[in-house]
């Protein structure tokens, strides 16, 4: 419901240091939308955009034609790509697209993808454009977390009624029929997509509203939530097998993928639940490309 790996929202603490997002932009067209968007997600949560200078991990956002608007969610170690398209055949300057890709950038996952989506929505994979039926996968109850807020309508990040749906279809139903009119046409981000944002790395200032925190040597910290308690992490953690570093020094030692998390985990600097789930720590956040409907 968080629509991000698990243990993110548990060991990042808020450091502003921590919390820029180093970029650079590759063409400076409709540059104004850009920063307008970033400037929007600044005034409402702790997340900053710093431009790159030489730091190894980093935003690059890119003006390529026949890409569409498109990321990854979360961030992963290196170059990270954000493609902007602006062409004759196709363009995502469009305010509401923007920030809806810098939300995943952040890492925010669709709303519609929430595992708990259908007690709100129904989806019609028989209306979806052939290949595109990956656009409505649902998350996983054990990889993403709600922080006790409600599905939200009104998410700049949900799809609308007809998204990748076959002409003259419907590819999203609202179960609430007030809502199937409000589903993706929200042009902002809503009060929960910010509220989502702040929990996720206990912001000590949200919607320009200080929150309850406690200071630790510098480091301000979110109180605990009462209702969704911290899991229980083990720190002693060891590879399976014996070719870890040999991957990582090749640069191939792929952490976001389960099966080598689960086997490299020391090397992947890996914590294990008290479940037995293996998770990254906050500077590996693992997601996959999105997609983003223009409707």
């Amino acid at each position: 419901m968080l629509q991000l790996v698990f243990p993110n929202e548990y060991f990042k603490p808020v450091d502003f240091e921590n919390l820029k997002v180093f970029c650079i932009i590759q063409d400076d067209a409709e540059l104004s939308t850009i920063k307008k968007a970033m400037k929007r997600i600044r005034k409402n949560t702790c997340v900053r955009f710093r431009k790159r200078k030489s730091e190894a991990d980093y935003l690059d956002i890119q003006n390529e034609k026949g890409k569409g608007c498109a990321t990854v969610v979360g961030r992963q170690p290196g170059k990270n790509v954000l493609w902007l398209e602006a062409s004759d055949r196709a363009t995502c300057m469009i305010d509401r697209i923007v920030q809806h890709e810098l939300l995943h950038v952040v890492g925010l996952e669709h709303e519609h993808n929430r595992y708990d989506r259908d007690n709100y929505i129904k989806i019609h994979l028989k209306n979806v454009l052939p290949g595109k039926e990956p656009q409505f996968n649902l998350l996983s109850r054990r990889k993403t977390t709600a922080y006790n807020i409600p599905y939200d309508y009104n998410s700049l990040m949900h799809y609308t009624k007809t998204a990748f749906a076959q002409e003259g279809k419907i590819t999203v139903e609202a179960l609430d029929p007030n809502y199937m009119n409000v589903i993706g046409t929200r042009t902002k981000p809503s009060p929960n997509d910010y509220k989502k944002v702040c929990n996720m790395f206990k912001c000590s200032v949200c919607k320009r509203k200080v929150k309850r925190t406690t200071k630790v040597n510098g480091v301000i910290w979110r109180p605990k939530s009462k209702s969704e308690p911290e899991p229980s992490l083990n720190e002693a953690c060891t590879d399976d097998v014996n070719f870890c570093r040999a991957l990582e020094q090749m640069g191939v030692l792929y952490c976001n993928f389960d099966y080598i998390r689960k086997s490299c985990c020391a090397t992947c600097n890996a914590v294990i639940s008290g479940d037995g789930a293996v998770f990254m720590r906050p500077k590996m956040i693992s997601g996959s490309v999105t997609e983003v409907t223009a409707e």
